[in-house]
């Protein structure tokens, strides 16, 4: 896809009359190596400030080696929750699925030519959110593989519509367990991404998992936060690995799609936002507690 980043997001900055107040920069290891992680924050009022104790309260956030493409991701995942949480509870809720799955899944922005350049991502992540909850209600089969980056295990779930879903998970240096999970057309490349999202995880959680085992934090509010913790003990990874050992019962559910157009608003400016979305297998994603994975 070709990008416009460069051109489309020249007057993103509040200065010049746009939505995005700051852009902070920083880097963490990705398996060897040094990454940059940007985190764009939006003008007060576009979005809601959720009370977050241990991930980033930034409204998006981009990883990439090279830090120009890492903003211009960071922008485009804030403009996605802009919209997002402009329509949600809006009037127009039903148009984009929102009555069925109230959350983000299956939303995309990018700042392209053409208005159905960010479908494919949206598409990708809605069939990573569908797969990772279908299996981990025991409807979908996962298999094991060993990866190419040491110490890495993942769990490979077939896609609705082709292509796979990585699960990717590792015991971290500091004894805990990081996760990770994408999907992609291939294997090797849905592999690579939940491979990123593994080491974005293991560098958030760190210090903060050292300090709640050791008894000098309590458990955070937030549903997310909590299973990101549980998961990354000895008990909730256990959980998990109960969870490989046991086979799907029954046959797959359907995948049945509830939106699949862009969402027109004042983000048009900068980007097409793009939502696919697909029923959910169940709500317990939304509804299940800290021992439910979905992270």
């Amino acid at each position: 896809m070709l990008s416009l980043a460069s051109l489309r997001y020249r007057n993103i900055h509040a200065e010049h009359g746009g939505p995005v107040e700051r852009i902070d920069f920083g880097e963490f290891p990705l398996r060897g190596r040094r990454v940059i992680q940007a985190n764009a924050r939006l003008i007060p009022g576009l979005t809601p400030k959720r009370p977050l104790s241990i991930f980033s309260s930034a409204d998006g956030t981009g990883t990439h080696p090279v830090a120009a493409i890492a903003r211009h991701k960071a922008v485009s995942e804030a403009l996605e929750r802009w919209a997002f949480h402009s329509v949600v509870r809006s009037e127009r809720a039903a148009e984009f699925g929102f009555d069925v799955d109230p959350s983000s899944n299956g939303m995309s922005a990018f700042p392209g030519l053409l208005r159905r350049q960010p479908r494919r991502t949206a598409v990708l992540e809605a069939v990573e959110r569908f797969s990772v909850i279908a299996w981990w209600e025991g409807m979908a089969e996962g298999r094991r593989f060993e990866t190419d980056w040491p110490g890495v295990s993942a769990v490979a779930i077939d896609g609705p519509f082709g292509g796979v879903t990585v699960v990717a998970f590792a015991r971290t240096e500091w004894g805990g367990y990081a996760y990770g999970h994408a999907a992609e057309e291939s294997f090797g490349a849905a592999c690579e991404r939940a491979i990123v999202e593994l080491a974005r995880h293991e560098w958030v959680i760190r210090s903060w998992w050292l300090a709640f085992v050791a008894g000098e934090r309590t458990a955070p509010t937030n549903i997310f936060e909590r299973r990101a913790l549980f998961f990354a003990t000895e008990e909730g990874h256990e959980l998990f690995r109960e969870r490989l050992g046991r086979k799907a019962s029954g046959s797959a559910p359907r995948a049945a799609v509830i939106c699949d157009r862009d969402i027109p608003g004042p983000w048009d400016e900068y980007a097409t936002v793009w939502r696919f979305a697909l029923c959910p297998p169940t709500d317990g994603y939304m509804h299940g507690g800290e021992q439910y994975f979905f992270l």
